[in-house]
């Protein structure tokens, strides 16, 4: 009879963790990285009774493991890191295409029209100062906006270093904890079972891991757990490798730390990428050119302009040798171009008339004008031509590297939500086959409940009740 009873308890304590482990999927079912729960089941060893033979001793819950496919976490970590490196890289250049503002009516175009219909509107006058007015007006907005697009980008490469240094304490706090759980998953599993729930929240770790930089997981029998980078461990067990940003991304014993993919590699060529030698395209590469175009632009005026001679010249045969804009650094002249000194104390000193001609002469300036279509211009770099076509070359460079930034972002995404889909498919709680699993532990409680009361019954009948008719 007692045979009996411990084979319907333990039907009834199985069911009961079966229902448990239901329960406790679904209160995790909206819970980011966790993986369902099963309860594994099994008969246990059944009992030899002489002259009988082999009986049921009931069933035991040996085991509750999570769902989770080592192959389709392997393959989002991986695709991770390309989707955090182009989703950044995209991120950056939209801000940049905003930065220049093109097309719009505050692009360098309008204000390159500005300036020079303002040249031509002195060539019809050259000797009224009012007419002089708007070409120092125009000539200033033009350096103002060449000096703020530059400004802009520096400040979005100092904010880069900053993404860059917190990317950096982001990577080694994740290193810190997945440590943590190291220790606290290895101490657990010791006899055998399986800590599933830190075990989520380490894989989740790595899934934020995975997006900032590319890294590797194993996990060897013995049950340490390592997560490196580039061949490198970031974190061997409970032993952490930290990284660090000093002008370049190194280890602590700094060595060079080198990255194939994730957002931090990608804010890394942002920040270094000047475009020569086919590296990226990054930020510097844009105040390069902008360097060359306020350098080239300011020279190239001046040259025509000095040839020229004032308005109120006192030797008309001679070049006035006065520039036209002035950049005070060398070293970042798109930052510090303006118009010279002379100009900015009076517009008299705008040489628009040719060496030996009269005040209503404005020989000088047409040749000025005919600048802006010299395809000479610009030589001798990957961007030639005319001022037009060079800020051209620019914009046109930023628009190809956004696109394909974008396309890039749009295709891992892609390739990242079918990951996660079979992911979710896999590990995810589904609350209708939750519910169903739960109706059918409900029914094998009841039933094991059912059979105890009828063992009960059939006992207290034994005990109590049989042969009392005869008293």
């Amino acid at each position: 009879m007692m045979l009996g009873f411990n084979t319907a308890v333990s039907g009834l304590l199985s069911s009961q963790r079966s229902l448990y482990v239901t329960s406790h999927n679904f209160s995790n079912a909206t819970t980011p990285g966790y993986s369902r729960q099963i309860a594994y089941q099994r008969a246990t060893d059944p009992y030899y009774a002489p002259g009988v033979g082999y009986i049921g001793t009931g069933t035991e819950i040996y085991d509750v493991c999570r769902v989770r496919n080592s192959y389709v976490d392997y393959k989002y970590w991986n695709e991770n890191g390309s989707k955090g490196e182009w989703e950044t890289k995209a991120e950056s250049l939209k801000e940049l295409e905003i930065l220049f503002g093109e097309p719009s009516n505050n692009s360098f175009r309008q204000y390159m029209d500005d300036f020079f219909q303002s040249l031509e509107d002195l060539t019809t006058n050259p000797s009224d100062s009012s007419y002089r007015e708007p070409v120092r007006e125009a000539a200033l907005a033009l350096t103002k906006h060449i000096n703020e697009t530059a400004e802009r980008l520096v400040n979005v490469k100092e904010e880069t270093s900053f993404q860059i240094e917190a990317q950096v304490k982001k990577v080694n706090d994740i290193a810190a904890q997945i440590s943590s759980l190291n220790g606290q998953i290895y101490s657990l599993e010791i006899d055998g079972k399986t800590a599933n729930d830190l075990r989520d929240r380490r894989e989740l770790l790595v899934d934020d891991l995975s997006k900032i930089v590319n890294v590797q997981v194993d996990e060897y029998s013995d049950g340490k757990y390592r997560v490196s980078i580039g061949g490198i461990a970031l974190v061997n067990h409970k032993e952490v490798s930290e990284i660090k940003y000093e002008s370049e991304l190194q280890w602590a014993n700094g060595n060079v730390l080198n990255l194939k993919s994730g957002s931090l590699k990608a804010l890394q060529e942002l920040y270094e990428g000047n475009g020569e030698n086919n590296t990226y395209r990054g930020i510097n590469f844009y105040i390069n050119k902008l360097n060359t175009f306020a350098h080239v632009f300011a020279d190239t005026i001046n040259i025509q302009h000095k040839a020229g001679v004032t308005l109120d010249a006192t030797n008309i045969n001679a070049g006035s040798e006065i520039k036209f804009f002035d950049i005070s650094d060398s070293a970042n002249p798109a930052l510090t171009l303006t118009l010279s000194e002379e100009i900015l104390e009076s517009v008299s000193n705008i040489a628009a008339r040719a060496a030996g001609t009269g005040v209503e002469n404005a020989d000088n300036l047409q040749a000025i004008i005919k600048l802006r279509e010299n395809k000479t211009f610009f030589s001798g770099g990957v961007s030639q031509g005319t001022p037009d076509d060079f800020l051209k070359s620019i914009i046109s460079n930023l628009a190809v590297d956004s696109t394909h930034g974008k396309r890039m972002d749009s295709n891992e995404g892609q390739i990242i939500k079918n990951i996660l889909e079979k992911r979710e498919s896999e590990s995810g709680v589904s609350t209708e086959e939750e519910t169903t699993n739960m109706i059918r532990f409900l029914n094998s409680y009841r039933a094991s409940s059912e059979m105890i009361s009828t063992l009960d019954q059939i006992l207290d009948v034994v005990v109590n009740r049989l042969g009392a008719a005869g008293r």
